[in-house]
């Protein structure tokens, strides 16, 4: 059997689009090894993808535990190629250092809106100008045309430890999500992607303890916030609201809820026997409890 390599790019048969338990959107791919893969149909709603087509992708990843991650081909765009986009305007963003700046906003031919770092430029052509930038990578649907990343030199916070942080503000990234600012002891500004942590209910001057849980290549650091409704290595008991078995693997999923009225959802070998299960946290990640069934 083809065994897939991470960096390639095969061809791959659109089976159909599927709605999983949870509610998300994939799309079904058979691939060279005749083994079936999903990918979010939201994040490529734009390319035009439709059952029955033979699309290419890239085997972008290939984690720990074999799980493939592909990246269907931009119709459009190839990474490290120039293109014309058109000049929309300049706006503020925020970068991943907490750093406010003037970007340039640009329109693809899919008609999405791209935020290019200024590089300090004072001179703008007029909006609907065509003006030719490098596709630095696509991931994810997303093209980025520069680096969204700012070089950071400062490494004073070691990874492994909890420090004291506070919200300094709320604002747009150059990827069009919005951040929370947060500070360190040292005065050093850092992000949090709000979609991750909106329910842990910061605002502007909420502190919170988190612990630096690794740096990136550029010096950046990722931060995860102590979560206010579960520990790591707890038990939680939950409900069982619905069962499913998965339409493309051997497994089944549960839904659940928890006290504090949140939604789960883990898959399982054996759906279980009882309406309610006991969970252990196995680590807290992105604002949400990795869960093992007991």
């Amino acid at each position: 059997m083809l065994k897939l390599t991470e960096g390639k790019e095969y061809k791959f048969l659109v089976e159909k689009e599927l709605t999983l338990p949870d509610n998300s959107h994939h799309f079904v791919l058979k691939g060279p090894d005749s083994n079936k893969y999903l990918v979010p149909s939201s994040r490529y709603s734009h390319y035009g993808i439709l059952p029955d087509m033979v699309i290419k992708c890239r085997i972008d990843r290939i984690n720990c535990k074999g799980e493939v991650f592909l990246e269907p081909k931009n119709p459009w765009y190839s990474e490290g190629k120039s293109y014309y986009f058109i000049f929309d305007g300049i706006e503020e963003r925020t970068d991943k250092a907490g750093i406010s700046q003037k970007v340039i906003v640009v329109t693809d031919k899919s008609g999405n809106k791209i935020s290019v770092p200024n590089n300090n430029s004072s001179e703008f052509p007029a909006k609907g100008t065509k003006i030719k930038l490098r596709v630095e990578r696509i991931t994810k649907g997303k093209v980025y045309l520069v680096s969204t990343y700012r070089e950071v030199s400062n490494i004073s916070l070691i990874a492994g430890t909890n420090y004291e942080f506070v919200v300094e503000r709320i604002d747009k990234g150059l990827d069009e999500e919005d951040y929370f600012v947060v500070k360190d002891p040292s005065g050093n500004l850092h992000t949090l992607a709000e979609k991750y942590y909106k329910h842990y209910g910061y605002s502007v001057g909420t502190r919170f303890r988190g612990k630096i849980v690794k740096y990136r290549k550029n010096g950046g650091k990722t931060i995860e916030p102590e979560n206010p409704f579960y520990n790591i290595g707890s038990v939680i008991r939950m409900k069982v609201t619905n069962i499913f078995k998965n339409p493309v693997k051997a497994l089944f999923t549960i839904d659940l809820i928890d006290n504090f009225g949140f939604t789960h959802c883990i898959e399982v070998n054996a759906p279980p026997k009882s309406k309610t299960v006991r969970c252990k946290v196995a680590m807290i990640k992105k604002g949400k409890p990795l869960l093992e069934l007991l």
